[in-house]
């Protein structure tokens, strides 16, 4: 059988898995959610599980690698068992970072778990995201995952810890992405690496070969967010500028932090839970346009429309920043639904490309892995042979055009409210 690599990726809401071989294709893939209950790091463990029973990656897997988002951090104790967890997205029960002002984004989230579980957090040894636990539970090694040398400020420093008082002792060294960080056991099968993917943005950039130059990504699910690297870095009010994969380059990102949410809201408000996604958008697609300032006949329509102003809105800003006019490489859960993309491609004038997995965090692990494992020489040689366009979204300049009008008509009532 052919050799694969194990993908992992922890989300906020389920664990996506799948075997991915050195040429790319994805032998089985496999999705788990994790129960709608306060999260418990036995809810990764268990998925796991699931997943090793659904795609027996003893069979052919060289090595696990593992991914997730973040920062989340779980509390482990002298005897290695997971005390208290706080995610990502939890809200703080401050206001004020403490003495605080610097640009990490753990290091407010640390105080805000010692705020919330003093106890935990004065007895824990080590403090892990959850990919990382995932890693520390089949390995026995904490680690850091740093996804690129000028992440630092954005984990934390020696000055960091001073300036708040919290210690530096709990946090497991830094290792970079795509190293092995121990081994673990697959059926029968001993020594198999466990191989640091890194954040799940970082890992999806690598999976759709957003690293390079006027490459770009969107990765869109519950948020969303348009990635393009650029050679400099970018200055703007309105785009995120951080490291890329490749120590030479950076990423510029425009965030939509409620673009997939706000259509779910729409379909649990409007009484649509029940229809399935694709169902709904194919309704809203075969429903009439009205023009500029009329409304349209099914208010579904209004919703994605206005989402995907503000994706073009996005769009123009990264390119007029950039000087770029890239294709945009699509990952995440959006991603997977084939008329939303066109209807993205016709409101926004540009091209958006579906690769051979919409799971680009999973196919970013097999890229990052594939050095370590002797499968290519680097990720740019392993982006190359393992990062293939499957689908090819065109926009249609009839639709185009009467998008723009509605786009504009958008765009100034917008800033006539602001």
């Amino acid at each position: 059988m052919e050799q694969t690599v194990f993908c992992v990726d922890i989300g906020t809401s389920s664990i996506k898995t799948a075997l991915i071989t050195a040429s790319g294709d994805v032998l089985s893939a496999a999705r788990f959610r994790f129960p709608r209950t306060t999260r418990r790091t036995s809810h990764w463990l268990n998925a796991y599980r699931l997943a090793l029973r659904a795609l027996k990656p003893e069979e052919s897997a060289a090595a696990v690698v593992i991914s997730g988002n973040g920062p989340t951090l779980v509390s482990v104790d002298g005897r290695n068992r997971a005390t208290a967890l706080l995610l990502w997205n939890d809200t703080d029960t401050s206001t004020n970072r403490g003495n605080y002002a610097g640009p990490s984004l753990f290091i407010p989230r640390i105080l805000e778990f010692s705020r919330r579980f003093p106890r935990e957090y004065r007895e824990a040894h080590h403090l892990l995201s959850g990919p990382e636990y995932l890693m520390f539970s089949l390995s026995g090694n904490p680690v850091t995952v740093l996804p690129e040398e000028r992440y630092r400020p954005a984990y934390w420093t020696s000055g960091d810890f001073t300036a708040t008082g919290l210690n530096p002792a709990k946090m497991p060294p830094f290792v970079p992405a795509g190293s092995i960080v121990g081994e673990t056991t697959l059926g029968k099968r001993k020594h198999i690496p466990v191989i640091a993917g890194g954040p799940d943005f970082f890992v999806a950039l690598a999976g759709t070969g957003a690293f390079e130059p006027g490459r770009a990504c969107d990765r869109a699910g519950t948020s969303e967010g348009l990635n393009v690297c650029t050679k400099d870095p970018v200055h703007h009010s309105r785009i995120r500028t951080l490291p890329s994969l490749l120590p030479e380059y950076w990423n510029a990102a425009w965030l939509l932090p409620e673009s997939g949410a706000t259509f779910h809201d729409y379909r649990k408000s409007s009484g649509e839970s029940g229809k399935p996604y694709p169902e709904l958008m194919r309704e809203i697609l075969e429903s009439p346009s009205a023009g500029p300032g009329k409304e349209n006949v099914h208010p579904g329509r209004t919703v994605v429309e206005r989402i995907g102003f503000a994706v073009r809105e996005g769009i123009e800003t990264l390119e007029e920043a950039t000087g770029y006019n890239p294709v945009f490489y699509l990952s995440g859960g959006q991603a997977r639904n084939e008329v939303w993309n066109q209807m993205k491609a016709d409101i926004t004038g540009r091209t958006f490309v579906l690769t051979a997995t919409a799971d680009g965090e999973l196919m970013g692990n097999a890229v990052l892995a594939s050095p370590a494992l002797g499968w290519h020489t680097s990720i740019t040689n392993a982006s190359q042979a393992m990062v293939r366009e499957c689908r090819r979204f065109e926009p249609d300049p009839e639709n185009f055009h009467r998008y723009s009008d509605k786009y504009d008509y958008w765009k100034s009532t917008r800033d006539e409210n602001v």
